[in-house]
């Protein structure tokens, strides 16, 4: 990982984000913006705070809105030092969007009279953020899926403001995580765990482009960011003019990746 300026080519620890959902990697790719961590400063006393609720769920409490937050597409920012592993990213209604169909699930049953869903039926580990001049959202953390929703006066989720990010990475949507995904469907009472990949960005496609990035922004050359993406011998074999031509498709990794870190993170959470 790339740490003040340094630059860890440990790739287990790149390898352990495979089991994000796409929100985690919104965060992996934004924290690492220059900008973002200036703006966190700027933003001063702006901080949530942290406290448990006495069903033993986490609650975070903003006293005034984080403008500078907002800029960003969050309600306040986190600690850019901590991981996806260890921050919970509360994001914007407008940069959210609903990736899952139990949005309209939800609104269905709503009109109907159908049996309504509540947050505390929902498995996984549960955040709440209070703000003011908003409603008070959840998000749900569980090993197969990622969801934010917002809740109503009678806790029930609002059905325009549910955001669901199924974990993608390779082997997840097996076993137990297949389970946890289809516990949340029953949930939904019958909105299916059908899952989108976004174009050019599967998690091994994401993992190696925040390699690049990591490298670029630790400024190492760039054979050396090809080395730890694809094996020192493939590169040395091939590294400006054969057929793989690996120093450009580092070009294109390294290109990909301060995308993603300026402004490309909205795109994984529609």
């Amino acid at each position: 990982m790339w740490i003040k300026g340094e630059w860890d080519e440990d790739r287990a620890d790149y390898d352990r984000l495979l089991a994000l959902p796409y929100t985690g990697w919104s965060w992996e790719y934004m924290r690492r913006n220059p900008f973002l961590k200036a703006a966190r400063r700027r933003a001063g006393a702006v901080r949530a705070f942290k406290g448990l609720r006495p069903d033993g769920s986490v609650l975070f409490r903003l006293n005034q809105r984080c403008y500078v937050a907002e800029r960003f597409g969050l309600h306040f920012l986190p600690n850019p030092a901590l991981s996806a592993f260890d921050v919970t990213p509360f994001w914007l209604p407008e940069v959210m969007s609903a990736s899952f169909d139990a949005a309209l699930q939800i609104e269905t049953r709503l009109k109907t009279g159908g049996p309504l869903l509540r947050w505390d039926e929902i498995p996984g580990e549960k955040h709440f953020l209070v703000a003011p001049g908003r409603r008070e959202k959840l998000v749900i953390e569980a090993p197969g899926y990622a969801a934010q929703l917002a809740l109503d006066s009678n806790a029930l989720p609002v059905p325009q403001a549910v955001y669901f990010s199924l974990t993608l990475g390779a082997g997840q949507l097996v076993g137990k995580h297949l389970r946890e995904v289809e516990e949340f469907a029953r949930v939904c009472h019958g909105a299916t765990g059908g899952h989108k990949r976004l174009r050019g960005l599967s998690p091994e496609k994401l993992r190696d482009a925040i390699i690049a990035l990591d490298g670029e922004l630790a400024g190492v050359p760039r054979r050396r960011i090809a080395s730890a993406i694809f094996g020192e011998n493939l590169v040395a074999e091939d590294w400006d003019g054969g057929v793989n031509s690996y120093k450009q498709r580092t070009k294109r990794l390294v290109d990909k990746g301060l995308s993603l870190m300026r402004y490309g993170y909205k795109k994984l959470l529609r």
